[in-house]
């Protein structure tokens, strides 16, 4: 059980970093569209956005995107995050 605990406490912190890799990558692109990554930082963006992809499309499917005017706001993101902080503290909680 010990084992258990350990691989799902790992994936989900790697999880949890993915997610902010991806914000960076997002708010990167959203400041600048014609921003392209290169070299190691491409090879880091492509993992992380191909690994949180599922989560957050399935978040957006389900929270769609509230419209304010001419503004979009996006929370598949941050309801993501939610639920693997969430995640997060049930496994802990495991004994």
């Amino acid at each position: 059980m010990l084992a258990v605990k350990l691989l799902l406490g790992i994936a989900l912190q790697l999880l949890f970093w993915a997610m902010w890799v991806r914000f960076f990558v997002e708010i990167a692109r959203s400041a600048n569209p014609a921003w392209k990554p290169r070299r190691v930082i491409l090879v880091i963006a492509e993992i992380a956005l191909t690994v949180t992809d599922p989560i957050v499309k399935t978040v957006r499917r389900v929270i769609p995107t509230i419209r304010v005017g001419m503004i979009g706001l996006d929370l598949g993101w941050t309801a993501s995050m939610i639920l693997i902080v969430i995640a997060q503290g049930l496994v802990a909680s495991i004994a």
